[in-house]
């Protein structure tokens, strides 16, 4: 039966996690079911404010109380748990379970999402004042705390969450399967503007690395291959992306290897999009996780993604045709020709129907009209592109099929209720 020391007996947990922390900036841990540290990847100090928490025995076992409600949370809703510890802090945790039992959680977290301000450190105090504190050490410690946004706080517990989920042998096919739907669902623009400021971390961690970096349009071109199934088109792409990456003289395998494992993920989004079936997909997300996880060249890699855009791409031609699967072609159309001045007449064609006859089966399967459909399509591209520090309000907008940019503006206020300077603005300031 599957225990938690089996699970780390063979050294993988302890290598993704490290992966992680390389990637993310981010430090996990492994903790028992009791809320004990069972593993930590490499040398684990507490920050200051967690030194002084945990300089007295009472406040080790509050500690440890708190991770220890987080996993059965964590196990109880088959989701990660994000959480505050019983000193104020922020915490995440992802459950490690096998065959329904709880064997232990995957912990990151010890940060604030704001700058602790009079009242944090208020709060902080009443909740620790009975551990014989000083309250000025611990007000100076809380100044020192690592700040991350909510967004990224977000995407890292949902990585981790995939991970960890992956690395167990899970008899728990319905836990599994929970996890990878929760993680499809997200949407891809999210998804890819936290992996830019990822990478654009790695390039200030690592600049001698010379990370390549995928450029908006190269995703956005790979992933409507995928969703009309084009293949060729979708293979060469993916060879530009590996190139991007190999190309630079990388030394960082289990990094390379986390960038291909969130591109999976988005490949198997393209494809289901694309009305492949979700089983057979998640399936498929499994196996490839589990290879990779014991491939140890870049070249083995590099092979392992381009079978893995294979297998998905079959999925996606065994698509049964229907109505869905017409609206799911106009859908693919449209996420493929976002720049271009598109008319119902134009989508309709695309599926040899009428526009009446579109406008009327769209409405049904997405409760939305085709228009505002494509609208919505552009904005979101938009809010992935402002995100993008080299491209300006006009490019985004022109990339995004707006001819003038005052009316793009006027759509984005109109649907996001701020002015796309001002959306930009906001995001630079929460990364």
């Amino acid at each position: 039966m599957t225990n938690l020391q089996n699970i780390l007996a063979d050294g993988a947990l302890s290598r993704v996690l490290l992966s992680f922390k390389e990637t993310t900036g981010i430090a996990a841990r492994v903790m028992s079911p009791d809320g004990d540290l069972a593993l930590a990847p490499t040398a684990w100090e507490d920050c200051s404010f967690c030194s002084l928490v945990r300089a007295s025995g009472e406040g080790r076992r509050r500690c440890a109380a708190s991770y220890a409600r987080a996993a059965q949370q964590a196990s109880s809703i088959g989701e990660l748990y994000i959480f505050q510890c019983h000193a104020g802090l922020i915490c995440w945790a992802a459950p490690l379970v096998a065959g329904g039992e709880l064997l232990g959680s995957v912990l990151c977290g010890q940060v604030t999402m704001w700058q602790p301000d009079d009242f944090f450190v208020d709060e902080a105090t009443r909740r620790t004042g009975d551990l014989g504190i000083d309250p000025g050490q611990l007000e100076s410690a809380a100044a020192r705390l690592e700040q991350v946004s909510p967004r990224r706080v977000q995407s890292a517990a949902e990585l981790l969450f995939a991970i960890a989920t992956y690395i167990v042998q899970s008899e728990d096919l319905a836990l599994k399967q929970r996890n990878e739907i929760y993680l499809q669902q997200r949407l891809l623009g999210e998804a890819i503007q936290e992996r830019k400021r990822l990478e654009q971390e790695l390039n200030a961690k690592a600049p001698s690395s010379a990370w390549g970096m995928f450029s908006p349009r190269q995703e956005r071109e790979l992933m409507g291959a995928v969703r009309s199934g084009r293949r060729n088109d979708a293979k060469r792409m993916l060879n530009e992306l590996l190139a991007d990456i190999f190309l630079t003289q990388p030394t960082h395998l289990d990094i390379i290897k986390a960038r291909l494992l969130e591109l999976a993920v988005f490949l198997s989004r393209a494809a289901i999009e694309a009305g492949a079936e979700p089983q057979l997909m998640l399936g498929l997300n499994y196996e490839a996780v589990q290879k990779l996880s014991h491939l140890e060249s870049f070249e083995d890699v590099c092979f392992w993604i381009v079978d893995v855009l294979d297998k998905f791409l079959d999925g996606t031609a065994s698509a049964p045709e229907s109505n869905s699967g017409l609206v799911r072609e106009c859908i693919r159309f449209m996420h493929d020709n976002l720049d271009a001045k598109l008319t119902v007449a134009d989508i309709a064609a695309r599926v040899h129907l009428s526009p009446s006859r579109l406008s009327h089966l769209f409405k049904e399967e997405t409760r939305m009209s085709v228009m505002d459909y494509l609208l919505k399509a552009r904005l979101d591209d938009a809010k992935r592109l402002l995100a993008s520090p080299g491209i300006s309000v006009a490019q985004a907008a022109e990339q995004v099929g707006f001819a003038d940019p005052a009316h793009f503006s006027r759509c984005f206020k109109r649907a996001e209720g701020i002015p796309p300077s001002a959306y930009r603005q906001r995001v630079m300031i929460a990364e």
